[in-house]
């Protein structure tokens, strides 16, 4: 009797635990086995629903209140398996990708939104959903973040889903895992201080430590309510201009990871990400510090790589810019700037000018190069393929398989680049 009863209680602080974290609704305790490995799991097409209310949905229609929050519910099911539906709070993302809610837009989905405060689906508190409206190919991403993890940079985990909005599909998604604090104290053993969000054309420029949580050149996505102040930031800004060559790479020593920092400007390199940091427009990057003020680099907004060239009308045509120049172009840069090339991050370009620091990135450049081919990585990106060849129109899959001829090519640029800088 004593067995029974603890085998009881056991089964029922587990369902009550499940509850109250908002994790499934009584009818499916048999989700319980689900964990975020099915989430950001790469070998299936999850299936996420939303239900909008109509007041919600005519706020994400409004382009002057897309961007906030407003109530839906959402489920989750792979593998037979559900969780849901639970309240949520969504808004769409995006900037020159922004789309109406009647297109296919992207998604932020807050699991403790207002007064959902403390929940979470799976020990998640976000989630992002990507159309994938800027990647012809729907593996850019995912090979992104791959190669990034598989070069010890810390990146987000992906998956995929078939996204269905008040029961009409609207096909294939990114389940993309958002970089919080939840992020954060999965892949550092530190306490995180502050995580700042970069803004394009901003970088570690003087004066750019400024404003508050939410204004300012860089963004406080992380660490506010502990700190509420920059001075973690100014501190990088005042090592990145420091003087320059031995002395300016020994002053970053002090506040910057520089091992992680010359791996994530490699990956960047090589995945050809113009819309990164060390690129002309030194957007889409977070930059962590922990409690000591040493800042880690992160990757974001990996979806305009592999060299597809959207700017042109002829299909199937590749992109490169220079990997191992302090200036470079992108795609849309005649159009919006009327010049051919622009200069790039000023830690990028300060590390070229140091030929410690050069060779150094050159050298996790060579590592990365040999990382794609060690790693199998032309073939992880054939089986993605494989799994949402379902969702994947001939164009899609044209581009496909001209993603896996580029990086063939990167990896003869990058070898020639060695050669040329005497590096075997």
């Amino acid at each position: 009797m004593m067995a029974k009863s603890a085998s009881w209680l056991a089964r029922t602080l587990t369902l009550v635990l499940a509850l109250s974290l908002g994790l499934f609704a009584p009818t499916q305790a048999n989700a319980i086995s689900l964990t975020q490995s099915d989430v950001f799991n790469t070998s299936r097409v999850n299936r996420i629903e939303l239900a909008i209310p109509d007041e919600s949905a005519a706020s994400l229609n409004n382009r002057n209140t897309a961007k906030n929050y407003v109530t839906a519910t959402f489920k989750f099911t792979s593998n037979g398996l559900s969780i849901g539906p639970i309240d949520v709070g969504i808004r769409l993302k995006g900037s020159t990708s922004l789309d109406r809610l009647s297109g296919r837009p992207s998604f932020k989905v807050a699991f403790n939104w207002k007064l959902l405060k403390g929940n979470r689906f799976l020990g998640l508190k976000n989630l992002t959903l990507n159309a994938m409206s800027q990647d012809g190919s729907k593996l850019h991403e995912f090979g992104s973040y791959k190669l990034f993890n598989l070069m010890g940079v810390p990146a987000p985990r992906t998956g995929w889903s078939e996204l269905r909005i008040n029961g009409a599909s609207r096909g294939l998604y990114l389940s993309l895992e958002s970089v919080d604090d939840i992020f954060l104290n999965s892949k550092f053993r530190d306490v995180t201080q502050h995580l700042y969000e970069g803004v394009a054309l901003n970088d570690l420029k003087p004066g750019n430590a400024n404003g508050g949580e939410n204004d300012g050149d860089y963004l406080v996505k992380e660490g506010w309510a502990a700190r509420q102040d920059k001075a973690d930031l100014q501190k990088l800004i005042n090592a990145a201009n420091y003087s320059s060559g031995s002395a300016w790479w020994t002053k970053l020593g002090t506040v910057m990871d520089r091992t992680s920092l010359l791996k994530f400007l490699a990956v960047e390199n090589f995945i050809g990400h113009w819309d990164g940091y060390s690129g002309p427009l030194q957007n889409n990057h977070f930059l962590r510090s922990n409690i000591l003020g040493k800042f880690t680099m992160l990757p974001w907004g990996a979806d305009q790589t592999f060299g597809e060239n959207r700017a042109t009308r002829e299909l199937l045509d590749d992109y490169f810019f220079p990997l191992d120049k302090s200036s470079a172009g992108f795609p849309w840069i005649q159009s919006s700037f009327k010049k051919e090339t622009m200069p790039r991050g000023l830690l990028f370009t300060k590390c070229l000018a140091y030929k410690t620091c050069k060779v150094a990135y050159l050298n996790q450049l060579k590592a990365v190069s040999a990382k794609v081919t060690s790693a199998k990585f032309v073939t992880s990106m054939t089986s993605a393929a494989t799994t949402i060849s379902a969702y994947s129109a001939a164009d899609v899959k044209a581009e496909q398989v001209r993603v896996n001829s580029w990086i063939v090519k990167q990896q003869a640029r990058v070898k020639a680049v060695l050669k040329a800088n005497g590096i075997r």
